[in-house]
């Protein structure tokens, strides 16, 4: 009988022992996430939006309506998403701008994005649209190392967060934020006053621990910063996070317009989706959740291309702002006598350069504060104007960006800095052209060597006493990125009386040759190079 009880206790026992092993079988399994990623969406909904040079993205490449159409048959196959956009969104297209940014929250919202990160563009237009576009949005808005004090927009201050952390089958999927730290580089104070934008090893060491408080098992960083093949600099600095921050499974990259599948930096997975929607990024996980690690990495880009149809519900939202934008942008404002050539810049003189600095310095003048000298380079190398009906849609073209005019004095020592730091730029992107003075310059000198003279409209020097107004954009006036920190450094000290005009330059443009009514092309010399001593 003893005997008998013992062998049914063993057989009990072994019997439950078996039965929770199993249950314990089924608790630990493997999870499969995956994450969508979009990046410097710029405003486009649609293609290559009609007033941008196709050859820039390619033929009908791109747009958030064909994104759309993929998200949606990803989803369908794949219940484990998230969806992540990584900035530059709001800016970028006409269609866009006149709905202050919430054309585009509105696609956000419709296609229930997980969360959006700050870009360096989204602050462009100043911070109460940017808060309208925060406050409309109804996925979180992320930017870690974005600091506001009193003086900020509440919104922005109230509703951008660090990071989010999202349970996907049982698993804690965390998505921290950044934006460029470059943003004060491009953007004039009273467009981000009250806000810090801090370092990322900085802000992401006072946010992780904070994040684990809440045990996330998977953490991603969203980064409107990009890969370089080059060392960080002001506004990228990927190469100091992976190097500090080991616990990343993946980085989302942005701001660099590059589209990069999967790259591994040290043991960190990192891709990005390149710009405009040209494609829409795809990672990967495999989540073990006995073991409480990732098993699998993987990422990849799909094209968007002309086989991945639109997404007909997105352009039915947006279609009441592209239709408002299309109307305006074929509006007729003038004519071209002859063609307006680009051929040679920014390093050599063309009408299309000359064109602007006389728009520029026409709205100077009925703005009351008249300059002598304009400091600027053509901000679209594809675009030129051809002989013929010019239309607002060729003024986007030309200026495609939201820069605005500062005027402000300088001596002509000071006006030599300025140009001999604009000359080491000469052979590149970012060197800007005169007028209304002649420049000579020997391009070939030492740094800092290489204005060999300067003189006014007539060649005559300039007296050492004489104040000059000069007139620049914003973007130059913020530095250029760091590639005109002389610049700013003159245009903001108290001396050079510097006005910002609250206008864009692209506006100052269509309202010149309205006015003119009919353009031609002129090229007058203001500088030359090759000059000796």
């Amino acid at each position: 009988m003893k005997h008998s009880r013992r062998s049914w206790f063993l057989r009990c026992a072994l019997g439950l022992s078996l039965l929770l092993g199993g249950m314990a079988g089924l608790a630990a399994r493997e999870v499969s996430i995956t994450i969508l990623h979009t990046t410097d969406l710029h405003g486009h909904i649609r293609p290559a939006d009609i007033f941008y040079p196709k050859e820039e993205v390619g033929n009908d490449l791109g747009g958030l309506a064909r994104c759309a159409t993929a998200i949606k048959r990803i989803r369908a196959e794949t219940p484990n998403c998230l969806l992540v956009d990584d900035g530059d969104t709001i800016q970028g297209t006409a269609a866009s701008f006149t709905s202050d940014g919430l054309m585009m929250v509105r696609a956000l919202n419709h296609l229930r994005y997980d969360a959006w990160v700050l870009g360096n563009h989204d602050f462009d237009w100043g911070r109460e649209k940017l808060a309208r576009c925060v406050e409309a949005s109804q996925a979180p808005v992320l930017a870690a190392n974005l600091r506001c004090d009193a003086t900020a927009s509440k919104a922005i201050a109230d509703k951008v967060q660090p990071f989010i952390v999202k349970e996907v089958d049982g698993v804690r999927v965390a998505i921290v934020g950044l934006t460029t730290p470059g943003v004060p580089n491009w953007s004039r104070p009273r467009l981000i006053r009250g806000m810090t934008f801090e370092p990322s090893v900085e802000a992401l060491q006072r946010v992780l621990p904070e994040l684990k408080h809440q045990k996330p098992d998977v953490i991603v960083l969203a980064a409107h910063q990009g890969h370089r093949n080059a060392a960080d600099d002001h506004a990228n600095e990927i190469f100091s996070i992976t190097s500090w921050f080991p616990e990343l499974a993946a980085i989302i990259g942005g701001h660099t317009h590059r589209a990069v599948p999967e790259l591994m930096m040290r043991d960190i997975l990192y891709s990005q989706a390149g710009h405009w929607g040209s494609s829409l990024g795809r990672l990967d996980f495999i989540y073990d959740t006995d073991r409480r690690q990732v098993m699998s990495r993987k990422s990849r880009l799909i094209r968007m291309d002309a086989s991945v149809p639109q997404d007909s519900e997105i352009l039915a939202l947006a279609k009441p702002d592209l239709a408002a934008a299309e109307h305006a942008l074929a509006r007729v404002i003038g004519t071209a006598t002859a063609d307006f050539p680009i051929a040679g810049a920014p390093a050599r003189e063309t009408p299309v350069h000359n064109l602007l600095c006389e728009a520029i310095l026409d709205r100077c003048r009925r703005a009351g504060h008249p300059a002598d000298i304009v400091i600027h380079g053509v901000l679209n190398e594809h675009a030129s104007l051809k002989k013929g009906p010019i239309t607002a849609g060729d003024c986007w073209s030309l200026v495609p960006f939201e820069n605005f005019i500062g005027v402000f004095e300088v001596t002509p020592v000071q006006l030599r800095e300025i140009l001999e730091e604009n000359a080491a730029h000469y052979s590149r992107d970012h060197f800007t052209g005169v007028y209304g003075m002649k420049l000579a310059l020997r391009v070939t000198a030492p740094r800092d060597q290489r204005v060999v003279s300067l003189a006014d409209r007539d060649d005559q020097p300039f007296a050492p006493n004489r104040r000059l107004r000069v007139a620049v954009n914003s973007f130059d006036l913020a530095s250029a990125g760091t590639r005109k920190a002389r610049l700013r450094a003159i245009a903001d000290a108290p001396e050079a009386k510097l006005v910002e005009i609250d206008n864009p330059v692209r506006q100052a443009l269509v309202d010149f040759i309205a006015a003119e009514k009919e353009i031609s092309p002129h090229v007058h010399g203001w500088w030359r190079t090759g000059a000796t001593r």
